[in-house]
């Protein structure tokens, strides 16, 4: 059996998988340590791309895999800020991530082609770059920080009571939230 054979969903094959790190900003009132999110990326027949968080289930489109990753990590951040900013008690809110992530009948097929892609590449001889992913990830915290004085300088930019600096800060930073990315190309050899 091939492994590449379990890469088929409904809305198509699944071309690759990553994971995500959203940092905690809190001059934006967004003070949580999330843990990484995992996700795969979907072509569909008709040349769509879905990326689907499999611990929010939250999804992005796309014309293509980056155009569905950006739009997925847009969907995650106002996601996670709407539930934890200004909120107490945040118990409830981490309670509530928890209950999105355990195994059900609509991520559980999610993580099935998640795990199918990490022992094709285990097969192929390929390992975990942990020391890498902690760098990116290191790299994230670090752009958070220096984000402090930018946040500062634009601190009361409020129209129509919504506080755009939210949207200014992922916009600014991204292209540097995907620590860890992998695809699958179409003869099956595997790409960074």
């Amino acid at each position: 059996m091939n492994l590449l054979d379990e890469l088929t969903t409904e809305r198509g094959r699944v071309i690759g998988f990553g994971r995500v790190k959203i940092p905690k900003i809190p001059q934006i009132g967004f003070n949580a340590e999330i843990p990484l999110l995992s996700f795969i990326v979907q072509k569909g027949d008709e040349q769509e791309y879905v990326a689907t968080c499999i611990h929010l289930l939250i999804d992005g489109y796309g014309i293509d895999r980056e155009g569905a990753v950006s739009d997925m990590i847009g969907h995650i951040w106002d996601f996670l800020l709407r539930n934890f900013k200004n909120t107490e008690p945040q118990s409830d809110v981490w309670y509530h991530l928890y209950d999105l992530a355990k195994s059900n009948a609509v991520n559980g097929p999610l993580w099935d082609k998640y795990h199918a892609l990490q022992y094709y590449f285990a097969s192929l001889g390929e390992q975990d770059q942990y020391t890498e992913l902690g760098e990116k990830i290191n790299s994230v915290d670090t752009l958070a920080k220096e984000l402090k004085n930018k946040l500062e300088a634009i601190a009361d930019e409020v129209v129509d009571g919504i506080d755009s600096r939210n949207w200014r800060v992922l916009d600014g930073i991204r292209d540097r939230l995907v620590v860890q990315y992998k695809k699958v190309e179409k003869d099956g050899v595997a790409a960074a």
